[in-house]
């Protein structure tokens, strides 16, 4: 009985492990500091195997964008009443000197 490991899990998308093992190798060879934000020192300390697990478990999910909102109707006409607001307490500490 063969056993099971995570190299040859099919469920997974394979080109996008690719790719950033490909990415990774590319920081590295280059010397690029920011190697340990793909995980450069789980493959250099665990292999593989730990650094595919481990991006697994931390590629980001894609979250919906949220829907843009315009203004609310209370915050457009506050607008004014605030800047005038804000001018006369200007005026008011300069007048005072």
């Amino acid at each position: 009985m063969e056993a099971h490991n995570d190299i040859d899990d099919t469920t997974g998308d394979r080109s996008d492990a690719v790719d950033g093992y490909e990415q990774l190798r590319a920081r590295a060879l280059c010397g690029d500091a920011q190697g340990w934000r793909l995980g450069l020192s789980v493959l250099q300390q665990r292999g593989v195997a730990a650094w595919l697990r481990v991006r697994q478990a931390t590629v980001p999910t894609v979250c919906p964008p949220t829907p843009a909102r315009g203004p609310s109707p209370t915050a457009a006409g506050m607008d004014a009443e605030l800047v005038g607001l804000l001018a006369s307490m200007a005026l008011a500490v300069a007048t005072q000197g």
